[in-house]
């Protein structure tokens, strides 16, 4: 179409041109969103810790997307063309599939799991990008010379239209300008259409490369959040060496076949007693004699809540809330000594390895869990064969994340032998701190004891005055027989429970 204007009045008043404010240039920019400073703070740091491009704009854009709670578009007059035609494009496929709500739950406020879901996306999405490059050919960079043909023209239009307005024989200079931006928007026009077109064909493969990389997204987001849940270490200053930390305990996670499998099922419980706890009462509000700095919900002073009350507040709160950086009250409190402590041997012999394995060492930190939230204290007796045996004693406010993460990762694949840890436990209760404790086995039960041997147990556990509960993982082998029930309080099987049902049982 060719555009032709007879007058200064004509151009003045087409709706094709908007000349009521100075022209100001757009600065394009290859990234749709918009995010605010604190949230660009957060994916500079996780970009650092990472060691990605902070400059890369998809990434940018999930990462913002996944991150902020009320994401914001950036003004399509200020896009580039890729930005405005195939980021937008893959964007908006990802926003209207129904596992993004759930994704952007899990990571909204999380900038780990928000980084490792965007990396894990834009990763996925790799080839749909290169098809959707081919599939538009050469009309790209077409479509970016005439952007900026036409943001040329229309800046030299303004500038022609004023001075025409003040020199009439300027007048056919401006008709030309005129003519020449409006033919640039058509152009423009007509070659969007043309790669809106070919992006519509390939419209079944995005849409099924999105729901692949959103899966993805998902795990690598729930094990991220896992991993700060069960070995983010709590003494980073900011945000930068939080964001550190969390990548190289990744890392490690994702190097280590067991401690992965325990991290996803140590994560999930632990997510189980946060809900628990959400009844929880908290009695006797204490003397206020300071203020200081960490993340006691209880105590927070009203200024830091009143940042929960504005979307755009809420990173800075959770930033705040990681680093331990909320301003709180201290209080003089009464100190109540908590209930008796807890035992956990835990079985580690060959025939344990898996998911066995596993799902034992993550019910026996979530046991420790359970013990260091309510003050009380708590020792892991890893045993196997004769003679191989470890222990652990967690007493509280005497151990550190790298404790447990050590703990976790041990396992001595042998053989099984009852006796060793269970006197271990006795002489635990008797020589050391655990006076008041009580044991929790947990085993396969491949392993056989004497009528003999389980009698003197018997009496040494009744000396002892304690309690031991028996957990067999029998899932395999259903109604086998259990030599530790002669002197077992209770024995349960996971034969006959649900597993969910048995952490519930055995955690609250």
């Amino acid at each position: 179409m060719k555009y032709r204007f007879s007058s200064l009045d004509q151009i003045v008043n087409s709706p094709l041109f908007d000349l009521t404010a100075p022209y100001q240039r757009p600065e394009r920019t290859d990234r749709c969103t918009r995010p605010t400073r604190l949230e660009r703070m957060a994916f500079h740091d996780s970009c650092t810790a990472n060691g990605l491009d902070a400059a890369a704009p998809l990434l940018a854009d999930l990462f913002h997307l996944l991150y902020a709670y009320t994401y914001r578009w950036g003004s399509e007059k200020e896009l580039s063309p890729k930005a405005r035609l195939v980021w937008a494009y893959l964007l908006d496929g990802l926003q209207d599939n129904g596992q993004f709500a759930a994704l952007h739950h899990l990571c909204r406020g999380e900038d780990s799991a928000a980084m490792e879901a965007a990396r894990t996306v834009r990763q996925a999405l790799s080839e749909a990008v290169q098809g959707i490059d081919r599939a538009a050919g050469g009309l790209l960079p077409v479509l970016e010379r005439l952007t900026r043909r036409h943001d040329t023209a229309a800046e030299r239009l303004y500038h022609l239209v004023r001075d025409a307005q003040a020199d009439p024989a300027k007048t056919p200079e401006a008709l030309r300008a005129a003519a020449e931006t409006a033919s640039t928007a058509e152009q423009i026009r007509a070659v969007s259409g043309m790669i809106r077109d070919k992006l519509r064909k390939r419209q079944v493969e995005t849409e099924a490369a999105v729901h692949t990389a959103l899966q993805q997204g998902m795990d690598a987001a729930s094990l991220a959040r896992y991993v700060r849940r069960c070995w983010g270490d709590g003494t980073s200053e900011n945000a930068a060496q939080q964001a550190a930390h969390d990548r190289e305990m990744l890392d490690r996670v994702k190097s280590n076949e067991m401690l992965l499998g325990v991290t996803r099922q140590l994560g999930r419980m632990k997510e189980m007693l946060s809900e628990l706890r959400k009844n929880d009462y908290a009695h006797g509000r204490g003397e206020k004699y300071s203020i200081m700095r960490g993340r006691d919900l209880k105590n927070l002073l009203s200024g830091e809540l009143a940042l929960l009350a504005s979307p755009a507040t809420t990173p800075l709160f959770l930033r705040k809330y990681n680093a331990k950086g909320l301003l709180q009250y201290a209080k003089r409190e009464r100190v109540h000594k908590g209930h008796g402590g807890i035992i956990v041997c835990l079985d580690e012999s060959g025939s344990t390895k898996g998911e066995n394995a596993e799902w034992g060492k993550a019910l026996a930190l979530a046991v420790q869990d359970s013990c260091a939230h309510e003050g009380r204290k708590f020792a892991l007796v890893h045993f196997s064969g004769a003679g191989q045996i470890r222990t652990d004693r967690f007493l509280p406010g005497q151990y550190t994340s790298a404790d447990l993460l050590s703990a976790a990762e041990h396992f001595f694949d042998g053989g099984t032998d009852f006796e060793t840890p269970i006197r271990e436990a006795l002489r635990l209760i008797n020589e050391e701190e655990f006076e008041d404790a009580d044991i929790l086995f947990i085993t396969d039960g491949r392993r056989s004891i004497s009528d003999e041997l389980a009698e003197q147990l018997r009496d040494a556990i009744q000396d002892a005055r304690c309690s031991v509960v028996g957990l067999l993982l029998d899932a395999d082998d259903p109604g086998m027989t259990f030599s530790l029930d002669k002197f077992c309080e209770k024995i349960c099987r996971v034969s006959e429970m649900e597993r969910e049902e048995m952490e519930k049982s055995i955690l609250n």
